[in-house]
């Protein structure tokens, strides 16, 4: 059952914080994101390497989630959990801008999202917490447009590093580290507003579960719920790490000409990286608003649909231009589906277990995901549209199961 909350106001000071949080740390993360895959096929790691380093750490992240939500619940203490979670990465990342060898990232990228696994659910249920029913999809929305506007200037920033700085380097490998450790130091700056925060759960929700243990919280859980999950977890398969997108386009350069210069080689991946972000970021409130208006699961389910076309143009696609276009709608199906689907979850799980849900749901897709990883970068050093194709079906399948399953949604009054 949903928790009843008569607040209308969504827009307080603690989602203003929530959100300049989340700008800074994603200014930091994806400066990473999309120099790191090139950053580990110039230490020698294969496409196969490169997918189970995404989806090894994504999945390393989300196995944490369910405890750290769990945590949450029973405690209370979210503001402790989301600075240490928002503290972590600045280690992890400045030790992957001086590694020598792929095997070191393979070591230090799951600490990195370790931090993003303790600082998720605790943030999300306080997010959730602030807003009524009625306006949740806004609020994740919201949430994500910040989250991702400092994805597009953590974007802008790499590329402007490698377009100032590549010269006097004359090393893409020297290039690709110094981004990565610029990267660790702005990640501090997500932990000055963590001050700022306050706890907003409720002393009688955590009376309520206090002597429950991880299972037994499990266990409550609604049916309902269950039912998503096991549809994310499909759609996990399926949505494997976006490193195997952005060194497809080096695939794509190098076929078209294999004689592109290094410049080149690292400058368009980012530049398709930012179109990425911009339309994930001017898209994220206005799902979200369609979510609250029109249901979760109409919303989730276009989503799918842009997945699915995203991979298939992926899977088909030989030209720089297309490319433009297709990782414009892989931002669109993200901002349809990155924080509706934990709205959608919100909805279906009540007030005291909203952090054990939320965390079950990353943790569970967080090991799809490496499966899927796994799966995907096998499939690529065979056959570059064969990766696609197998995330395109898996999808489809997923899209089936969510619009023939009922989840008999119970909204508040």
């Amino acid at each position: 059952m949903i928790n009843k909350d008569n607040s209308k106001a969504w827009f307080t000071g603690n989602m203003l914080l929530l959100g300049i949080i989340s700008f800074f740390a994603d200014v930091s993360g994806e400066m990473m994101t999309p120099v790191l895959p090139l950053l580990i096929a110039e230490l020698g790691g294969s496409n196969l390497i490169i997918g189970f380093i995404g989806g090894f750490g994504d999945a390393v992240a989300n196995i944490v989630k369910v405890f750290s939500g769990y945590l949450a619940d029973i405690t209370g203490r979210r503001k402790f959990l989301i600075s240490i979670g928002y503290s972590i990465p600045f280690f992890a990342k400045f030790g992957i801008g001086i590694s020598t060898s792929w095997v070191q990232i393979l070591i230090l990228k799951p600490i990195e999202r370790l931090g993003k696994g303790i600082r998720g659910p605790p943030r999300d249920a306080l997010l959730a917490d602030l807003v009524s029913y009625e306006l949740r999809g806004k609020a994740f929305g919201f949430h994500r447009t910040m989250d991702t506007a400092g994805a597009i200037i953590g974007s802008f920033l790499a590329l402007g590093i490698v377009i100032i700085f590549f010269d006097s380097f004359h090393s893409s490998l020297s290039i690709l580290q110094l981004i990565i450790i610029i990267s660790a130091f702005i990640a501090l700056l997500a932990v000055i507003p963590i001050l700022f925060l306050t706890d907003s759960s409720k002393e009688i929700e955590k009376r309520k579960i206090k002597n429950l243990t991880l299972l037994k919280s499990i266990i409550n859980l609604p049916k309902p719920f269950f039912k998503f999950l096991f549809i994310t977890t499909i759609f996990g398969l399926s949505n494997f790490t976006i490193l195997i997108f952005i060194i497809h386009t080096k695939t794509v350069i190098l076929g078209i000409d294999e004689t592109t210069s290094l410049f080149l080689q690292t400058a368009i991946p980012i530049f398709l990286f930012i179109v990425f972000n911009i339309t994930y970021t001017l898209l994220s409130i206005p799902f979200g608003s369609l979510s609250d208006r029109y249901g979760r699961k109409r919303i989730f389910g276009f989503g799918l649909m842009l997945y699915i076309i995203t991979t298939l143009g992926m899977a088909i696609s030989s030209d720089l231009f297309i490319l433009i276009p297709i990782f414009g709608i892989y931002g669109a199906f993200n901002a349809a589906t990155d924080g509706i689907q934990k709205a959608f979850a919100v909805d279906l799980l009540p007030s005291e277990y909203k952090g054990t849900g939320i965390g079950l749901l990353q943790t569970i897709m967080g090991l799809a995901s490496v499966g899927g990883g796994i799966i995907a970068g096998a499939l690529y050093d065979i056959n570059a549209s064969f990766a696609f194709c197998y995330g395109a079906i898996v999808a489809v399948f997923a899209l089936f199961l969510l619009f023939m399953w009922d989840f008999e949604l119970e909204k508040e009054d």
